[in-house]
Protein backbone atom coordinates (compact mmCIF):
# COMPACT_ATOMS: atom_id res chain seq x y z
CA UNK A 1 0.00 0.00 0.00
CA UNK A 2 1.21 3.33 -1.01
CA UNK A 3 2.30 5.49 2.12
CA UNK A 4 -0.06 8.88 2.30
CA UNK A 5 1.32 12.15 1.27
CA UNK A 6 2.06 14.25 4.74
CA UNK A 7 -0.22 17.23 4.81
CA UNK A 8 1.37 20.20 5.04
CA UNK A 9 -0.09 23.39 6.99
CA UNK A 10 0.87 26.75 6.53
CA UNK A 11 2.45 28.01 9.29
CA UNK A 12 0.26 31.66 9.05
CA UNK A 13 -3.00 30.64 9.26
CA UNK A 14 -3.06 26.76 9.65
CA UNK A 15 -4.90 26.25 6.08
CA UNK A 16 -4.22 22.71 4.50
CA UNK A 17 -4.57 24.61 0.75
CA UNK A 18 -0.84 24.87 0.53
CA UNK A 19 0.81 24.44 -3.17
CA UNK A 20 4.28 23.18 -3.94
CA UNK A 21 6.26 26.50 -5.22
CA UNK A 22 9.51 25.35 -6.83
CA UNK A 23 12.79 24.48 -5.41
CA UNK A 24 15.41 26.70 -3.04
CA UNK A 25 19.03 25.76 -3.75
CA UNK A 26 21.38 26.36 -1.22
CA UNK A 27 24.45 25.03 -0.08
CA UNK A 28 23.65 21.95 1.73
CA UNK A 29 20.82 20.57 -1.10
CA UNK A 30 17.71 21.79 -2.26
CA UNK A 31 14.38 22.50 0.08
CA UNK A 32 10.45 22.56 -1.58
CA UNK A 33 8.84 25.75 -1.12
CA UNK A 34 4.89 26.04 -0.65
CA UNK A 35 2.73 28.72 -1.05
CA UNK A 36 -1.08 29.13 0.62
CA UNK A 37 -3.63 29.48 -1.18
CA UNK A 38 -5.80 30.63 1.57
CA UNK A 39 -3.68 33.26 2.76
CA UNK A 40 -0.65 33.56 0.14
CA UNK A 41 2.04 32.98 2.76
CA UNK A 42 5.18 31.38 1.02
CA UNK A 43 7.27 28.87 3.16
CA UNK A 44 9.95 26.05 3.03
CA UNK A 45 9.28 22.33 4.08
CA UNK A 46 9.76 22.22 7.73
CA UNK A 47 11.12 18.33 7.04
CA UNK A 48 13.47 19.29 4.69
CA UNK A 49 14.40 22.01 7.25
CA UNK A 50 14.87 19.35 9.92
CA UNK A 51 17.24 16.99 7.47
CA UNK A 52 19.77 20.09 7.29
CA UNK A 53 19.68 21.16 10.71
CA UNK A 54 20.92 17.31 11.20
CA UNK A 55 23.42 17.71 8.19
CA UNK A 56 24.76 20.93 9.59
CA UNK A 57 24.80 19.18 13.17
CA UNK A 58 26.75 16.00 11.97
CA UNK A 59 29.42 18.03 10.37
CA UNK A 60 29.79 19.98 13.15
CA UNK A 61 31.34 17.62 15.66
CA UNK A 62 33.49 19.21 18.58
CA UNK A 63 34.73 21.95 16.19
CA UNK A 64 35.88 20.09 13.71
CA UNK A 65 34.64 19.33 10.55
CA UNK A 66 34.13 15.29 10.29
CA UNK A 67 36.14 13.16 7.86
CA UNK A 68 32.58 11.83 5.82
CA UNK A 69 31.26 15.24 5.54
CA UNK A 70 34.92 16.27 4.12
CA UNK A 71 34.08 14.22 1.10
CA UNK A 72 31.12 15.93 0.09
CA UNK A 73 30.09 19.81 -1.52
CA UNK A 74 28.54 20.75 1.89
CA UNK A 75 31.64 20.44 3.66
CA UNK A 76 33.33 23.26 1.78
CA UNK A 77 30.68 25.99 2.87
CA UNK A 78 30.43 24.58 6.61
CA UNK A 79 34.64 24.03 7.06
CA UNK A 80 34.57 28.46 5.99
CA UNK A 81 32.30 29.46 8.77
CA UNK A 82 33.74 26.68 11.25
CA UNK A 83 37.77 27.89 10.87
CA UNK A 84 36.66 31.48 11.04
CA UNK A 85 36.12 34.01 13.93
CA UNK A 86 32.64 35.40 13.14
CA UNK A 87 33.53 39.18 14.56
CA UNK A 88 30.42 41.08 12.94
CA UNK A 89 28.45 40.37 9.75
CA UNK A 90 30.67 40.56 7.16
CA UNK A 91 32.76 37.53 8.39
CA UNK A 92 29.33 35.37 7.52
CA UNK A 93 30.03 33.90 3.74
CA UNK A 94 27.20 34.00 1.37
CA UNK A 95 26.51 31.92 -2.08
CA UNK A 96 24.27 35.08 -3.60
CA UNK A 97 26.04 37.15 -6.13
CA UNK A 98 25.63 40.84 -6.09
CA UNK A 99 25.34 41.77 -9.59
CA UNK A 100 23.34 39.57 -12.20
CA UNK A 101 26.09 37.90 -13.91
CA UNK A 102 29.73 38.12 -13.92
CA UNK A 103 30.41 40.31 -16.85
CA UNK A 104 28.17 42.68 -15.68
CA UNK A 105 29.45 42.28 -11.65
CA UNK A 106 33.02 43.04 -12.49
CA UNK A 107 32.18 45.72 -15.11
CA UNK A 108 30.50 47.52 -11.94
CA UNK A 109 33.03 46.80 -9.29
CA UNK A 110 35.70 47.85 -11.50
CA UNK A 111 33.44 51.59 -11.98
CA UNK A 112 32.61 51.59 -8.45
CA UNK A 113 36.12 51.30 -7.95
CA UNK A 114 37.32 54.37 -10.67
CA UNK A 115 34.47 56.25 -9.39
CA UNK A 116 35.87 56.02 -4.96
CA UNK A 117 39.37 56.85 -6.49
CA UNK A 118 38.50 59.55 -8.65
CA UNK A 119 37.25 60.70 -5.59
CA UNK A 120 39.87 60.23 -3.05
CA UNK A 121 38.02 57.05 -1.52
CA UNK A 122 40.59 54.58 -1.04
CA UNK A 123 40.26 51.29 -3.59
CA UNK A 124 37.90 48.57 -2.49
CA UNK A 125 39.71 44.98 -1.56
CA UNK A 126 38.88 41.35 -2.45
CA UNK A 127 36.73 41.94 0.98
CA UNK A 128 35.45 45.16 0.51
CA UNK A 129 33.04 44.45 -2.61
CA UNK A 130 29.56 46.80 -2.80
CA UNK A 131 27.85 44.57 -1.05
CA UNK A 132 30.57 45.40 2.10
CA UNK A 133 29.58 48.92 1.31
CA UNK A 134 26.17 48.61 1.73
CA UNK A 135 26.69 46.47 4.75
CA UNK A 136 28.63 49.16 6.42
CA UNK A 137 26.36 51.80 5.57
CA UNK A 138 23.13 50.02 7.20
CA UNK A 139 25.10 48.99 10.07
CA UNK A 140 25.67 52.98 10.25
CA UNK A 141 22.36 54.20 10.13
CA UNK A 142 21.63 51.51 13.11
CA UNK A 143 24.16 53.20 15.22
CA UNK A 144 22.75 56.49 14.18
CA UNK A 145 19.39 55.19 15.88
CA UNK A 146 17.56 54.61 12.46
CA UNK A 147 14.25 52.40 13.12
CA UNK A 148 14.69 48.65 11.45
CA UNK A 149 11.15 49.62 8.52
CA UNK A 150 13.90 52.61 7.85
CA UNK A 151 16.93 50.44 7.27
CA UNK A 152 14.78 47.77 5.08
CA UNK A 153 13.67 50.78 3.00
CA UNK A 154 17.03 51.52 2.19
CA UNK A 155 18.04 47.88 1.80
CA UNK A 156 15.00 47.65 -0.61
CA UNK A 157 16.29 50.31 -2.70
CA UNK A 158 20.23 49.30 -2.97
CA UNK A 159 19.23 45.92 -3.89
CA UNK A 160 16.55 47.36 -6.62
CA UNK A 161 19.64 49.11 -8.14
CA UNK A 162 21.90 45.97 -8.16
CA UNK A 163 19.21 43.75 -9.45
CA UNK A 164 19.63 46.09 -12.52
CA UNK A 165 23.13 46.92 -12.48
CA UNK A 166 22.87 50.54 -11.54
CA UNK A 167 26.34 51.67 -9.94
CA UNK A 168 25.55 52.81 -7.10
CA UNK A 169 29.06 54.31 -6.59
CA UNK A 170 28.14 57.06 -9.89
CA UNK A 171 25.72 59.81 -8.76
CA UNK A 172 24.72 60.67 -12.95
CA UNK A 173 23.91 57.27 -13.15
CA UNK A 174 21.85 56.63 -10.39
CA UNK A 175 19.92 59.67 -10.89
CA UNK A 176 19.20 58.98 -14.54
CA UNK A 177 18.17 55.84 -13.36
CA UNK A 178 15.79 57.15 -11.15
CA UNK A 179 14.50 59.67 -13.85
CA UNK A 180 13.23 56.82 -15.52
CA UNK A 181 12.36 54.87 -12.85
CA UNK A 182 8.60 53.81 -13.47
CA UNK A 183 7.53 55.74 -9.66
CA UNK A 184 5.49 58.52 -8.33
CA UNK A 185 6.97 61.78 -7.45
CA UNK A 186 6.32 61.53 -3.92
CA UNK A 187 8.51 57.95 -3.59
CA UNK A 188 11.67 59.63 -6.12
CA UNK A 189 11.33 62.84 -2.86
CA UNK A 190 12.30 59.60 -0.56
CA UNK A 191 14.60 57.86 -2.77
CA UNK A 192 16.32 61.34 -3.43
CA UNK A 193 16.21 61.84 0.40
CA UNK A 194 18.16 58.50 1.29
CA UNK A 195 20.05 59.45 -1.81
CA UNK A 196 22.01 62.15 0.49
CA UNK A 197 22.48 60.12 3.38
CA UNK A 198 24.01 57.29 0.89
CA UNK A 199 26.56 59.57 -0.69
CA UNK A 200 27.42 61.83 2.34
CA UNK A 201 28.70 58.08 3.64
CA UNK A 202 30.62 57.99 1.11
CA UNK A 203 32.05 61.39 0.32
CA UNK A 204 30.84 61.50 -2.89
CA UNK A 205 29.67 64.97 -4.08
CA UNK A 206 25.81 64.82 -4.93
CA UNK A 207 23.81 67.10 -6.36
CA UNK A 208 20.03 65.86 -6.21
CA UNK A 209 17.51 66.61 -8.52
CA UNK A 210 14.29 67.89 -8.00
CA UNK A 211 10.73 66.86 -7.74
CA UNK A 212 7.81 68.05 -7.20
CA UNK A 213 5.08 65.94 -5.38
CA UNK A 214 1.26 66.94 -6.74
CA UNK A 215 -1.19 66.36 -4.27
CA UNK A 216 -3.79 63.39 -4.66
CA UNK A 217 -6.97 62.90 -3.55
CA UNK A 218 -6.91 59.28 -1.23
CA UNK A 219 -9.27 56.48 -2.45
CA UNK A 220 -12.17 56.40 0.08
CA UNK A 221 -14.00 53.23 -0.04
CA UNK A 222 -17.34 52.12 1.54
CA UNK A 223 -17.82 50.51 4.84
CA UNK A 224 -19.19 47.82 3.29
CA UNK A 225 -16.08 46.81 1.09
CA UNK A 226 -14.08 47.00 3.61
CA UNK A 227 -15.81 44.58 5.66
CA UNK A 228 -15.85 42.11 2.46
CA UNK A 229 -12.70 42.88 1.99
CA UNK A 230 -11.75 41.77 5.60
CA UNK A 231 -13.67 38.95 5.34
CA UNK A 232 -12.23 37.53 2.41
CA UNK A 233 -8.57 37.35 3.47
CA UNK A 234 -7.44 34.84 5.98
CA UNK A 235 -7.45 34.80 9.70
CA UNK A 236 -4.32 36.86 10.74
CA UNK A 237 -4.86 38.73 7.78
CA UNK A 238 -8.10 39.77 8.24
CA UNK A 239 -7.33 40.44 12.20
CA UNK A 240 -4.70 42.44 11.18
CA UNK A 241 -6.97 44.84 8.66
CA UNK A 242 -10.06 44.82 11.17
CA UNK A 243 -7.17 46.55 13.85
CA UNK A 244 -6.39 49.11 11.15
CA UNK A 245 -9.98 49.88 10.46
CA UNK A 246 -11.09 50.10 14.11
CA UNK A 247 -8.35 52.03 15.35
CA UNK A 248 -6.90 54.63 12.38
CA UNK A 249 -3.71 53.07 13.32
CA UNK A 250 -0.43 52.93 10.36
CA UNK A 251 0.59 49.74 9.48
CA UNK A 252 3.57 49.88 11.04
CA UNK A 253 2.25 50.27 14.20
CA UNK A 254 0.16 47.08 13.98
CA UNK A 255 2.87 45.34 13.36
CA UNK A 256 4.47 46.41 16.61
CA UNK A 257 1.74 45.02 18.27
CA UNK A 258 2.64 42.58 21.05
CA UNK A 259 0.13 40.48 23.30
CA UNK A 260 0.86 42.68 25.93
CA UNK A 261 -0.47 45.88 24.35
CA UNK A 262 -3.82 44.13 24.38
CA UNK A 263 -5.96 44.49 27.22
CA UNK A 264 -8.49 41.60 26.74
CA UNK A 265 -10.52 42.68 29.92
CA UNK A 266 -10.75 46.33 29.06
CA UNK A 267 -11.00 46.07 25.33
CA UNK A 268 -7.84 48.33 25.22
CA UNK A 269 -5.21 48.49 22.67
CA UNK A 270 -2.04 50.52 22.86
CA UNK A 271 -0.07 51.62 20.37
CA UNK A 272 3.20 52.52 19.97
CA UNK A 273 3.92 55.51 17.26
CA UNK A 274 5.76 55.65 14.32
CA UNK A 275 7.27 58.62 12.20
CA UNK A 276 6.77 60.77 14.57
CA UNK A 277 3.04 60.35 15.70
CA UNK A 278 2.04 60.40 19.47
CA UNK A 279 1.32 57.38 21.17
CA UNK A 280 -1.99 56.27 22.16
CA UNK A 281 -4.65 53.81 23.94
CA UNK A 282 -7.72 52.94 21.51
CA UNK A 283 -11.17 51.19 21.94
CA UNK A 284 -11.60 47.61 20.63
CA UNK A 285 -15.13 45.97 19.86
CA UNK A 286 -16.01 42.49 20.33
CA UNK A 287 -15.41 41.53 17.14
CA UNK A 288 -11.83 42.20 17.06
CA UNK A 289 -11.41 41.08 20.44
CA UNK A 290 -12.72 37.52 19.28
CA UNK A 291 -10.40 37.79 16.09
CA UNK A 292 -7.41 38.27 18.61
CA UNK A 293 -8.44 35.32 20.43
CA UNK A 294 -8.46 33.04 17.51
CA UNK A 295 -4.48 33.79 16.63
CA UNK A 296 -2.03 31.01 18.09
CA UNK A 297 0.20 32.89 20.53
CA UNK A 298 3.34 31.30 18.83
CA UNK A 299 5.73 34.57 19.89
CA UNK A 300 5.42 38.07 21.64
CA UNK A 301 4.82 39.89 18.76
CA UNK A 302 1.25 39.43 17.08
CA UNK A 303 1.38 39.90 13.29
CA UNK A 304 5.04 39.98 11.16
CA UNK A 305 6.70 42.89 9.75
CA UNK A 306 4.26 45.36 7.75
CA UNK A 307 6.08 44.26 4.36
CA UNK A 308 5.67 40.78 4.78
CA UNK A 309 2.27 41.38 5.84
CA UNK A 310 1.73 43.30 2.73
CA UNK A 311 2.99 40.87 0.55
CA UNK A 312 0.28 38.49 1.73
CA UNK A 313 -2.60 41.20 1.19
CA UNK A 314 -1.93 41.59 -1.97
CA UNK A 315 -2.35 38.26 -2.74
CA UNK A 316 -5.72 37.96 -0.66
CA UNK A 317 -6.82 41.17 -2.17
CA UNK A 318 -6.06 40.37 -5.59
CA UNK A 319 -8.43 36.68 -4.90
CA UNK A 320 -11.19 38.57 -3.28
CA UNK A 321 -11.66 41.51 -6.16
CA UNK A 322 -11.70 38.74 -8.81
CA UNK A 323 -14.17 36.41 -6.51
CA UNK A 324 -16.43 39.35 -5.76
CA UNK A 325 -16.16 41.14 -9.57
CA UNK A 326 -15.09 44.74 -7.91
CA UNK A 327 -11.70 46.11 -9.27
CA UNK A 328 -12.25 48.93 -6.92
CA UNK A 329 -10.40 45.95 -4.21
CA UNK A 330 -7.31 46.45 -6.00
CA UNK A 331 -7.15 50.35 -5.03
CA UNK A 332 -7.66 49.34 -1.31
CA UNK A 333 -4.09 49.78 0.78
CA UNK A 334 -2.98 49.12 4.16
CA UNK A 335 -3.12 53.10 4.17
CA UNK A 336 -6.60 53.45 3.02
CA UNK A 337 -8.04 52.29 6.15
CA UNK A 338 -6.40 55.05 7.77
CA UNK A 339 -8.08 57.34 5.70
CA UNK A 340 -11.03 55.76 5.79
CA UNK A 341 -11.28 56.03 9.54
CA UNK A 342 -10.17 59.51 9.37
CA UNK A 343 -12.78 60.63 6.92
CA UNK A 344 -15.98 58.51 8.65
CA UNK A 345 -14.58 60.15 12.49
CA UNK A 346 -14.99 63.65 11.17
CA UNK A 347 -18.14 63.04 9.32
CA UNK A 348 -19.91 61.66 12.68
CA UNK A 349 -17.96 63.97 15.02
CA UNK A 350 -16.99 67.09 13.10
CA UNK A 351 -14.13 67.36 15.79
CA UNK A 352 -10.65 67.59 13.75
CA UNK A 353 -8.96 67.80 16.79
CA UNK A 354 -10.75 64.90 18.21
CA UNK A 355 -9.28 62.86 14.45
CA UNK A 356 -6.05 64.54 15.48
CA UNK A 357 -5.55 63.05 18.68
CA UNK A 358 -7.31 59.67 17.34
CA UNK A 359 -4.82 59.45 14.66
CA UNK A 360 -1.72 60.53 16.58
CA UNK A 361 -0.63 63.20 14.20
CA UNK A 362 1.06 65.89 15.61
CA UNK A 363 0.44 68.77 13.52
CA UNK A 364 -3.07 69.79 12.91
CA UNK A 365 -2.28 70.63 9.16
CA UNK A 366 -2.17 66.92 8.74
CA UNK A 367 -5.89 66.24 9.64
CA UNK A 368 -6.84 69.32 7.80
CA UNK A 369 -7.05 66.66 4.48
CA UNK A 370 -10.35 64.96 6.00
CA UNK A 371 -12.15 68.15 6.39
CA UNK A 372 -11.96 68.06 2.39
CA UNK A 373 -12.61 64.48 1.83
CA UNK A 374 -16.07 64.56 4.43
CA UNK A 375 -17.15 66.99 2.11
CA UNK A 376 -16.93 65.37 -1.03
CA UNK A 377 -17.85 62.25 -0.21
CA UNK A 378 -20.55 63.01 2.21
CA UNK A 379 -22.03 66.23 0.43
CA UNK A 380 -25.25 63.71 -0.82
CA UNK A 381 -26.10 62.02 1.48
CA UNK A 382 -29.06 61.99 3.52
CA UNK A 383 -29.17 63.45 6.78
CA UNK A 384 -28.28 61.24 9.93
CA UNK A 385 -30.64 60.92 12.83
CA UNK A 386 -29.39 60.52 15.73
CA UNK A 387 -30.43 60.06 19.74
CA UNK A 388 -27.93 62.74 21.62
CA UNK A 389 -27.33 61.90 25.54
CA UNK A 390 -25.25 64.30 27.92
CA UNK A 391 -23.33 62.76 30.90
CA UNK A 392 -21.67 64.25 34.01
CA UNK A 393 -20.85 61.28 35.86
CA UNK A 394 -18.50 57.93 35.81
CA UNK A 395 -21.76 56.38 36.10
CA UNK A 396 -24.08 57.82 33.41
CA UNK A 397 -20.97 57.12 31.34
CA UNK A 398 -20.61 53.83 31.92
CA UNK A 399 -24.55 53.23 31.33
CA UNK A 400 -24.03 55.04 27.89
CA UNK A 401 -21.60 52.94 26.91
CA UNK A 402 -23.77 49.79 27.77
CA UNK A 403 -26.71 50.69 25.97
CA UNK A 404 -24.84 51.36 22.65
CA UNK A 405 -24.37 54.91 22.20
CA UNK A 406 -20.59 56.01 21.68
CA UNK A 407 -18.72 59.02 22.44
CA UNK A 408 -18.58 62.42 20.45
CA UNK A 409 -16.73 64.51 22.39
CA UNK A 410 -16.40 67.01 25.85
CA UNK A 411 -16.79 69.74 26.64
CA UNK A 412 -17.73 72.49 29.38
CA UNK A 413 -17.13 69.64 31.92
CA UNK A 414 -20.07 67.44 29.66
CA UNK A 415 -19.50 64.49 27.56
CA UNK A 416 -21.76 64.04 24.76
CA UNK A 417 -23.03 60.94 23.15
CA UNK A 418 -25.14 59.44 20.36
CA UNK A 419 -26.64 56.49 19.14
CA UNK A 420 -28.26 56.25 15.69
CA UNK A 421 -32.20 56.07 15.74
Amino acid sequence: MAKAELIIRCPQCGSEKTWRDGIRYNGFGQIQRYICRNCGYRFSDPEALKEIQAKVQGIYRGGKVSAESKSSGISKHVERILTKPLKSTLDIPSTRQICVTKTKGAKNLAAAENQTQAAGIAPLSDTETIKGKILGFLWQLEKNGRTQGTIRNYNKWFSRCLKHNVNLFDPEEVKGYLAKAALKERTKITIVGMLRVWYRFLKLPWEPPEYIAEAEIPFIPTEQELDHLIAGCGKKTATYLQLMKETGARAGEISKLTWTDVDFQQRVIRIKPEKGSLPRMLPLSLKAIEMLNNIPKNSDRIFLFADDMRSCFYVQRKRVARKLGNPRFLQISFHTFRHWKGTTEYHKTKDIFYVKELLGHKSIQSTQVYIHLERALFLNAPPDDYHVKVAKTQEEITQLLETGFEYVLQKDGLAFFRKRK
